[in-house]
């Protein structure tokens, strides 16, 4: 299963590894060094279908130039731009915090500490993945 992946990270060496790992494994994978530059961002409502959204996978980096990780998922969220299938989005950082952990918990994001091995990334999507073709039965 071709799994579509967006990666936000202001980190070009970020997004070129995860850009080539995640494209090596058969992934379509659209990285943004802005979220800002998303062009689904700050919609009031997501343009996408309801039922086929725009990524199956989101991952992006706690601190971004404009706005937070946290923040950005929040804004999808509220405009409906998110995966469809809890569990399918990641918060990268090396500053994860007890704060900015329970919050992501309580919003059901994953996250990774950087620096991270791309395993842990591998073994993530396929979490990903099976709980796409679950949802799909």
């Amino acid at each position: 299963m071709k799994l579509r992946i967006l990666v936000f990270d202001d980190d070009p060496d970020i997004r070129d590894l995860l850009q080539t790992a995640l494209t090596g494994k058969g992934h379509e994978v659209t990285t943004f060094a802005d979220p800002t530059e998303f062009p689904f961002f700050n919609k009031e409502t997501c343009p996408c279908e309801a039922n086929s959204p725009c990524a199956d996978i989101l991952i992006a980096d706690i601190v971004m130039p404009n706005i937070e990780g946290i923040d950005f998922f929040r804004s999808l969220k509220k405009a409906g731009c998110v995966p469809l299938i809890k569990g399918n989005v990641a918060i990268m950082s090396g500053y994860l915090t007890i704060h900015y952990m329970n919050e992501l918990n309580s919003l059901d994001i994953h996250y990774f500490r950087k620096p991270f091995e791309l395993k842990d990334i591998y073994t993530w999507i396929d979490q990903c993945k099976a709980r796409i073709e679950e949802a799909a039965d």
